[in-house]
């Protein structure tokens, strides 16, 4: 359940994106930037939560500069968020080196550490305790936001209003709605969300940030996306399964597999998975030529 958070919050909020026909790539950059300031943001403040809360503005802020990017300016989508996930990278490392003067990870004692929530009776059955009981806010954030969105999808004239901006924005814009607006909300949504799996990592996994410590789960979050093709459910139990995947890399023991082959795991799957998806693609669109051909 701990390794499966990042990937479905970053998940849910490359979903929304994609109904915009605006596929955030730079979950990656995005996840970065919400785990070190989810550590530095705690360090001054002392405070798990309030990190959260700051790390949430700065993330908001930044999705709105990038929506104007792509919407008004007109900036390619796909190669913004590669540029993100770069300087995400790189500028991290500047920040750690620069202003707290260490390589490599920063740990201190000032770091807060999000704290577990233990359900009574719950946490003490075998198996569904260790399932259900003993995470962060987060954790149980990110599922309650998976009935949110299904409720949405099925109920809210916003998330129709998304999907038509992405689909049918001339019909939107006929009706009154305003396609521009749509695209930003969709990029701050998904920069929050991710801002949020990165802090789940850093201070709710852990105390400390690391270079690089996503390791790749943003990709792994927009292959999640793309196999759910849309369906909130389908999106989390694929995230279910990555992080099932990614907790095996570090469970399996070093006499079973060699160690560099167990971290190879979750991005395996996703490899495959992408390779079944692409197959199935073509499949289905040869069963829709086909009756055509047949009418002609």
């Amino acid at each position: 359940m701990r390794f499966t958070t990042p990937i479905l919050l970053a998940a849910l909020g490359c979903l929304v994106t994609s109904w915009t026909r605006d596929l955030n790539v730079g979950l990656e950059g995005a996840m970065i930037f919400g785990a070190f300031f989810g550590v530095a943001f705690g360090l001054e403040l002392g405070s798990g939560l309030g990190a959260i809360v700051v790390t949430l503005l700065a993330a908001a802020v930044a999705g709105l500069l990038f929506g104007i990017l792509i919407t008004t300016y007109r900036v390619n989508v796909f190669v913004a968020g590669i540029v993100l996930n770069v300087f995400g990278a790189g500028a991290t490392v500047f920040l750690l080196r620069s202003i707290y003067g260490v390589k490599g990870a920063l740990a201190d004692d000032g770091i807060p550490r999000l704290a577990r929530i233990e359900i009574p009776v719950i946490g003490d059955i075998p198996v569904l305790g260790g399932l259900v009981s003993g995470h962060t806010v987060l954790t149980y954030l990110a599922w309650v936001l998976v009935g949110v969105t299904v409720w949405a999808v099925r109920n809210s004239v916003v998330v129709r209003h998304l999907k038509a901006a992405g689909e049918h924005p001339e019909a939107l814009e006929t009706a009154g709605g305003n396609v521009q607006r749509m695209r930003i909300l969709a990029q701050v949504w998904c920069f929050m969300l991710c801002a949020l799996a990165g802090a789940q990592m850093s201070i709710g996994q852990l105390s400390l940030f690391t270079e690089g410590m996503t390791s790749g789960l943003g990709f792994v979050a927009v292959a999640a996306a793309i196999f759910s093709r849309g369906n909130v459910l389908w999106l989390a139990a694929i995230s279910t399964v990555f992080g099932l995947s990614s907790a095996a890399g570090v469970q399996i023991n070093e006499e079973v597999m060699p160690p560099q082959f167990a971290q190879m795991i979750p991005y395996v799957v996703a490899l495959v998975g992408l390779v079944v998806l692409a197959r199935t693609s073509k499949v289905d669109q040869v069963r829709i030529a086909t009756p055509q051909l047949q009418a002609d």
